[in-house]
């Protein structure tokens, strides 16, 4: 894959141009993280709807029909069904690591086994979630492990 870069002070706007022979699994992710880079997740706390960039959320979790998102600093509810939220960051760095969680893989600090074939991730904040055994080829493969 060739990368170029080119400055101009003229533009108003970053634009990416991609020209490929045809598509492929990998060029479908990066468009899918690139697409991710200035968008936001609303989510609410203390009845006020905030706008969290999605770089900043460490994972999605769904707790007795609620779905919760987690940043360093504060927890936030969505009214977004986990599903809807796979769904719609299939193909991005945000990937299912047990029924209930949702990851963002750019802010695992590590992966260690676990019994029963489950891993344990530990995130950068020092936080730990259980990778299920359904997830742990899957993650492995994403993180090149």
């Amino acid at each position: 894959m060739k990368i170029t870069v080119t400055q101009n002070s003229s533009v108003s706007e970053t634009q990416v141009h991609i020209i490929c022979s045809q598509m492929s699994s990998e060029l479908e992710e990066i468009i899918s993280n690139l697409g991710l880079c200035d968008h936001t997740f609303a989510g609410i706390l203390n009845n006020e709807i905030f706008f969290i960039p999605m770089k900043d959320i460490l994972y999605f979790e769904s707790v007795d029909k609620k779905t919760f998102f987690y940043t360093n600093e504060s927890t936030y509810e969505s009214k977004i069904r986990l599903i809807s939220i796979d769904q719609n960051l299939d193909n991005t760095y945000f990937s299912r690591i047990s029924k209930t969680v949702i990851a963002n893989l750019k802010k695992l600090k590590s992966i260690k086994p676990d019994k029963s074939s489950k891993l344990i991730a530990t995130l950068l904040n020092g936080e730990k979630l259980m990778v299920s055994r359904k997830y742990v080829m899957d993650i492995k493969k994403k993180l090149g492990v």
